[in-house]
C-alpha cells in the first residue's frame, strides 16, 4: 500500500464513521421522541399539512390563470385572483406551523377557513368553465374543512 492508498483509505473510513455517528444520533432522537409517546406534529397534523399544500398548488395554478386572462382585458377573473391572493399566504402559513406543531395553528386555521370559504365562492363562479378554478374551489373545500376541524 502507497502513501496515496493510505490517506484514501483513512479519509473514506473517517468519512464513514461521522456518517455512522450522525445516522445514529439521528434515529436516537428521533427513538426519543416517539419513545416518550408524543406523536411528532407532521404526524398528527398530516392531514391537515397535505389539504394546505394541495390548496396552494391549486391555488399559484388558478392565480397564474387568472392573472394570464386579466392580461387578455378578461375582467371577470378579478375577484378569483382577489381572492386566491389572499388565500395563499394563509395555506402556506398553516401548514408550515401545523408541520413545526405551533400552539398558533389553531387560531390560524380559523382565519384560513374564511380566506379558504372565499376563494371557494369565488371560484366557484368559474368552475365550470376553466379547469384551474374548479380545483382550486375543490381544494379550497377540503382545507376549509381541515382547518375548521383544526380551529374547533
Amino acid at each position: 500500500m502507497n502513501r496515496r492508498d493510505f490517506v484514501v483509505a483513512g479519509a473514506s473510513t473517517i468519512g464513514l464513521a461521522i456518517a455512522g455517528r450522525s445516522l445514529a444520533e439521528d434515529q436516537a432522537a428521533q427513538h426519543t421522541h416517539t419513545s416518550m409517546g408524543a406523536t411528532p406534529p407532521w404526524v398528527a397534523n398530516a392531514s391537515l399539512i397535505d389539504a394546505a399544500a394541495d390548496c396552494g398548488r391549486a391555488g399559484r395554478i388558478c392565480l397564474a390563470h387568472c392573472l394570464d386572462s386579466l392580461r387578455a382585458a378578461d375582467k371577470s377573473m378579478a375577484r378569483c385572483s382577489e381572492t386566491v391572493s389572499a388565500m395563499l399566504p394563509m395555506c402556506a402559513a398553516v401548514e408550515a406551523l401545523a408541520i413545526q406543531g405551533s400552539p398558533h395553528i389553531k387560531a390560524l386555521a380559523a382565519v384560513c377557513a374564511k380566506a379558504c370559504r372565499e376563494c371557494e365562492e369565488a371560484c366557484k363562479v368559474h368552475a365550470m368553465h376553466h379547469e384551474p378554478c374548479k380545483r382550486c374551489m375543490e381544494t379550497c373545500q377540503r382545507c376549509g374543512a381541515a382547518c375548521e376541524k383544526a380551529a374547533a
